[in-house]
């Protein structure tokens, strides 16, 4: 027996000591680099799971509401300046001064930052894109009350347990309400649907401010046009002049004059056109500005040039983080993973047989004569109280679910296609337009003066002269247009990228 006893002691004191290492061990751990390093990819799905506690539900709604409000800093990002646009917030809960304020400063001027600032605030399409949000935003109400009720209505309806000694356990908790986790799902359901809806909220509006931009340059297209077309003929009107001299000299035929008169009628055609368009061009941005169609619009006031934007391949990934559609696809998957989860928690057998759950009503006998059976099985497995429900919807989910993430990875792809697009555009824009502003317009205009000088002395027949005329006129047409194209391009690439590129760029 002493022996035994002497045995025992040394077994403890070892085991005690190697207890005592391994605590020191367990404390002076530290994880690998590698580790780390993984970890650091998943501050954001660990910022969800703890914004998705039951109990910041109320806080989550708060949150997305203020969100709501983000209009204002894409405005600020595309060089509009704060103060215009407070200003302008101020009176638009009042229709008609904010009305009144708003056609002053477009019957004098057409600004880029006031038709941006207005569309903001005042588009149709925009404010019903808001109220879709607000509206799925009440489903966190919908989950908090649920869970309230379910919880209230539990605790009145629980059974009393007058059992007493080592029969009384705590309740059930498999039925229990609210059940924690599954509210976590539910809220976390409804966050990524807000999130998508918020997204596609973002889509309207940087749609529609992008169609403000390009109905905004086509206006001012128009009316460069407008005044090279005037100057145009006024100067082929001096050219006829001067034909009509030579041909009274007797220097010229009275061809060249009837030839004039043709080009002058053609072009002064071309300004009944472009007057009639820029009807067209009015009535459209009043429309984006939802402002009555008799609406006066002055002059427009050209912008500067869009900055240059980075090369494409800088672009992709930039694309890729900020493109709303591709973000809206992303947080649809997320709630379909939830929901699937969701479903899965109450209609597959879990992962632990449940041994841990102290319910009420412990089986205590076995036997033939035991008051229940063990444990409900069905093929050697547990059975959910929803085995076999919904299990057809569980299988169409799952494959949606598969469908989707096939769907973000082609979006994706088409993404980098959009992109270079759109930059090949903007580039060949901004590269032209240098060649015509810096090189060709004061070769043309040389050539121009030139061929006036030497008609006029009887040098060179009429033909080169007009085609002098005619291609000056090109040259300074063709300025304008790709003045307007690049901010157009511009547009087009900021909305694809989903992002502005420039918040330095000055609007007038």
């Amino acid at each position: 027996m002493a022996m035994i006893g002497v045995l025992f002691f040394f077994s403890a004191s070892v085991l005690y000591a190697d207890y005592n290492s391994m605590k020191d061990d367990f404390h002076a751990y530290t994880p690998p680099k590698d580790f780390a390093a993984t970890r650091k990819h998943d501050t954001q799905s660990e910022k969800l799971f703890q914004a998705l506690d039951p109990s910041k539900l109320g806080q989550l709604k708060k949150d997305h509401e203020e969100k709501l409000s983000g209009i204002k800093a894409l405005v600020i990002a595309m060089g509009i300046d704060e103060s215009a646009f407070d200003r302008f917030l101020k009176t638009s809960s009042n229709q008609n001064t904010l009305i009144k304020d708003l056609v002053k400063p477009l019957g004098q001027k057409l600004s880029r930052k006031e038709l941006i600032i207005i569309a903001a605030l005042r588009n149709p399409e925009i404010l019903a894109a808001q109220k879709k949000v607000m509206a799925q935003i009440q489903s966190f109400d919908q989950v908090m009350y649920l869970d309230n009720t379910l919880a209230l209505y539990a605790s009145f309806t629980g059974d009393l347990d007058n059992r007493v000694g080592p029969l009384k356990r705590k309740n059930s908790i498999k039925m229990a309400y609210p059940s924690p986790g599954l509210t976590a799902l539910k809220g976390r359901i409804i966050q990524n649907q807000v999130n998508m809806l918020t997204e596609k909220m973002s889509i309207v509006q940087k749609k529609i401010l992008r169609d403000v931009e390009k109905a905004y340059w086509d206006f001012v297209f128009n009316g460069q046009s407008t005044q090279i077309i005037q100057a145009t003929i006024a100067a082929f009107e001096r050219l006829e002049d001067v034909a009509t001299a030579l041909y009274k000299s007797g220097k010229t035929s009275f061809q060249d004059v009837i030839k004039i008169s043709i080009k002058i009628e053609e072009l002064k055609e071309d300004l009944n056109t472009l007057n009639s368009k820029k009807k067209n061009i009015e009535i459209r941005i009043l429309e984006l500005l939802n402002l009555p169609t008799d609406t006066s619009l002055g002059r427009a006031a050209v912008a500067p040039l869009p900055p240059k934007a980075p090369q494409a391949e800088d672009l992709f990934p930039i694309a890729m983080e900020h493109r709303q559609e591709l973000r809206a696809i992303r947080f649809q998957i997320s709630k379909l993973e939830a929901m699937v989860e969701m479903a899965e928690s109450m209609i597959e057998s879990p992962l632990t047989l449940g041994f841990s759950n102290y319910e009420k009503d412990l089986i205590n006998t076995t036997g033939s004569d035991a008051p229940k059976q063990a444990f409900a099985m069905k093929n050697t497995q547990p059975v959910k109280p929803f085995y076999g429900v919904d299990k057809p919807w569980l299988a169409q989910t799952r494959q949606t679910l598969l469908s989707l993430c096939q769907t973000l990875v082609s979006r994706e792809n088409a993404t980098k296609r959009m992109v270079r697009t759109a930059w090949f555009f903007t580039d060949k824009n901004r590269r032209e337009l240098h060649l015509y502003q810096n090189r060709i317009l004061d070769l043309a205009k040389s050539a121009l003066d030139v061929s006036t000088r030497e008609y006029e002395t009887g040098s060179i027949p009429f033909s080169q002269a007009i085609d002098s005329y005619t291609y000056w006129l090109k040259v300074k047409l063709t300025i304008a247009k790709k003045q307007a194209d690049l901010g157009i391009s511009f547009a087009d690439l900021e909305n694809i990228v989903g992002r502005t590129l420039s918040n330095t760029r000055k609007t007038p």
